[in-house]
């Protein structure tokens, strides 16, 4: 039985960075009051609650990628930073992809969250309209295409422990080498001291170079294409 389920929350809990479809409200209660539920997300511990409510009492957060952990009763687990010289290298390599990609935006100031433990870059906007966001790149061609452009721009990030991957439906997360969602899943079933073989990890985006990746052969993972899918797995556990 999987007792242990762990969620991707962006375009597959809810659209991105958008509250939970009250059709799917209460099948997320139930599964939060009879499993461990967890949501692994690049968005800090406020954009979760926004898209979700609440956590205390219901699910665990592994916000920022898992490097802002907190337990179901409110209590942080642990908590990591990007230091001075690696956020200085996020932002400066944001400025060449902002040059490349060339596009007109509504509001420069909504496109660049630094979230402590790693900085989320949204190409067109977080709050930009959201059939637009949807549309912009929805199989992570176009920003994987930017990526392979600037390869000795990658590598110089990784020489100071930052990766960098696309992530939501219109953006990026920069992220700490070594310290992904498939590590942290790992350090919360080890803290917890959690069975492998009873927990499973669903997301949008299971394959090589997305954010959902790293958690491949960490755990069993179940690929869904959009919140409607995955609540209808949901149906299945309960």
């Amino acid at each position: 039985m999987l007792k242990h389920i762990f969620f991707d929350l962006d375009n597959t809990l809810t659209k991105s960075r958008r509250r939970i479809d009250l059709r799917h409200e209460e099948l997320f209660a139930r599964l939060c009051a009879e499993r461990d539920v967890i949501v692994v997300t690049g968005g800090t511990q406020i954009h979760i609650e926004e898209q979700l409510g609440p956590s205390k009492g219901g699910y665990f957060i592994l916000a920022q990628s898992g490097n802002h952990a907190v337990d179901k009763n409110g209590g942080t687990l642990w908590e990591e930073k990007l230091s001075g010289q690696q956020t200085q290298a996020c932002l400066d390599f944001i400025e060449k992809l902002k040059r490349a990609f060339a596009i007109t935006v509504k509001d420069e100031s909504d496109l660049i969250d630094n979230r402590g433990a790693q900085i989320g870059y949204s190409v067109i906007g977080y709050h930009e309209d959201p059939a637009k966001k949807d549309a912009f790149d929805a199989g992570f061609a176009r920003r994987k295409a930017m990526l392979a452009q600037f390869r000795d721009e990658v590598g110089n990030l990784r020489v100071v422990g930052i990766e960098v991957f696309p992530a939501g439906s219109s953006g990026f997360n920069f992220t700490i080498i070594g310290k992904d969602k498939g590590v942290n899943v790992a350090r919360l079933m080890q803290r917890e001291h959690w069975n492998k073989d009873e927990c499973i990890y669903v997301g949008d985006a299971l394959d090589p170079g997305e954010n959902d990746y790293s958690v491949v052969g960490v755990i069993a993972t179940h690929a869904v294409s959009s919140p409607d899918e995955t609540f209808e797995y949901v149906k299945t556990l309960l």
